[in-house]
């Protein structure tokens, strides 16, 4: 085996968890692996792996991905759309999936053809799964998350994600079946949980290396240890946050998000003592209509109750919406208003409705021509801006967010503008990928 080859993983924006995953698999058998993030001064490499989170970044970044050297293989959520990911970009292989035990079958298969100096390449199927029997296309094989520490790059402490220096995965998979998600359609419905154990000490490892700021991931937090489908335990998450807290302390460990029916007391009283006391609720519509349409399996009064509890225990409450979901008509958004009105939250987070590969709400969006689509429609309220519908639903709510919250903020001339250049900036992006996914003239 050639473990003399240098192999360099890049990250073009930040370092993510799931390159930092696969950089510590590589190295533990033996591999010269480096993390690499932006496109400036990559080292030399003999393979280069690509991790993109979004779709809008297989345009983004295909000039300079076209002038990487070596054997380029692309990994992350993009990967839903294979084909389109090798239409667009000038990659040799994508790694579709979880890629633990798959990148490792990879490097055997590319050292198998290995001849001389020149550059590795891919001739033989052997132990790969292949889509759709295309070379170019491999499906990564499920892991059971027992795996070696990530490849901790030395400035971690620097990054800031939402606040956070990392995002560390304490399980995979989500029993719910929104029809925006990607966990479901990337790591499936079962809860796989990764042993307390190794959580602990990847933890320790990434505070010897300067991280400050922690976030558990892995869909709904609460889900950790979850003993059926659809239930979750208690005991082993308050255990796992008490256990990464004593290391973190509360005020550096945080719980990004968590569904309103996955909560109980023992769970919100784990946050109060262990976290930073923040509980970010997935509340999306004050619809009914609008979430039965999204799958999201929840109703407004569950949602109130979530609310109240967290409360009880002196919890910060922050919860994201959705909207110009397909199927919200005008009522339903001033329905989504007044809710948030009611609820009076911490904090909100306003995203326009956005397709991402492998969910129902691409396949949604696939249906609707682009004269019916609220995104490509011109509105009426904010007229002298530009905007689309979607753009002044997402603005309008970004503005009243601010009376709603339990503590109001005035409204300044540069937060409008701030607010303003957000959504168009949403817009844009949303655009550009819903033509791309759905591949449609009406949408170019």
């Amino acid at each position: 085996m050639r473990k003399d080859w240098k192999i360099t993983i890049l990250t073009p924006e930040f370092y993510t968890y799931g390159s930092m995953v696969i950089g510590g698999v590589l190295g533990d058998a033996g591999y010269s692996v480096a993390l690499h993030k932006g496109f400036q001064n990559i080292p030399k490499s003999d393979v280069i792996f690509i991790s993109l989170q979004s779709t809008i970044h297989l345009l983004k970044y295909r000039d300079p991905i076209l002038k990487l050297p070596g054997y380029k293989i692309l990994g992350g959520p993009v990967t839903h759309v294979p084909e389109l990911a090798l239409e667009l970009l000038p990659v040799d292989m994508v790694l579709q999936g979880e890629g633990e035990v798959t990148v490792l079958k990879i490097m055997e298969e590319l050292e198998s053809t290995f001849q001389g100096n020149s550059t590795p390449k891919m001739k033989s199927e052997n132990d790969l799964e292949l889509v759709e029997k295309n070379p170019k296309i491999v499906k990564g094989t499920s892991s059971s998350l027992i795996r070696p520490i990530p490849l901790i790059p030395d400035d971690i402490g620097s990054e800031s994600i939402r606040g956070a220096n990392v995002y560390i995965e304490t399980h995979r998979g989500c029993p719910g079946n929104c029809g925006f998600c990607q966990v479901p359609c990337f790591f499936g419905r079962k809860v796989r949980s990764r042993p307390a154990a190794d959580i602990i000490n990847e933890v320790r490892t990434f505070m010897e290396k300067g991280t400050q700021r922690i976030a558990i991931s892995g869909g709904t937090g609460s889900l950790y240890g979850s003993p059926k489908f659809n239930q979750v335990d208690e005991q082993a998450f308050g255990s796992l946050l008490k256990e990464i807290s004593n290391l973190t302390s509360p005020p550096n460990l945080t719980i990004p998000d968590i569904r309103v029916d996955m909560i109980n007391d023992d769970i919100l009283d784990s946050i109060r003592k262990y976290t930073n006391k923040w509980v970010y609720f997935g509340i999306e519509s004050g619809s009914e209509k609008v979430l039965k349409h999204m799958k999201k399996g929840i109703n407004l009064d569950e949602v109130r109750s979530a609310v109240e509890s967290a409360r009880k225990y002196g919890l910060k409450i922050a919860g994201s919406f959705i909207v110009a979901y397909p199927g919200e008509e005008e009522e339903d958004f001033q329905d989504t208003l007044d809710f948030a009105d009611e609820l009076m939250l911490d904090d909100y987070f306003i995203s326009i409705a956005e397709p991402l590969p492998g969910t129902d709400l691409k396949d949604k969006i696939k249906q609707i021509p682009s004269d019916e689509n609220a995104l490509f429609i011109p509105g009426e309220k904010y007229k002298k801006y530009g905007l689309s519908v979607a753009e002044e639903r997402a603005l309008e709510f970004m503005l009243e967010s601010y009376v709603y919250r339990s503590l109001p903020q005035p409204m300044t001339a540069n937060l409008f503008k701030a607010l303003l250049d957000e959504v168009k900036a949403q817009g844009k992006h949303i655009r550009t990928v819903t033509s791309l996914l759905i591949g449609c003239n009406s949408y170019k």
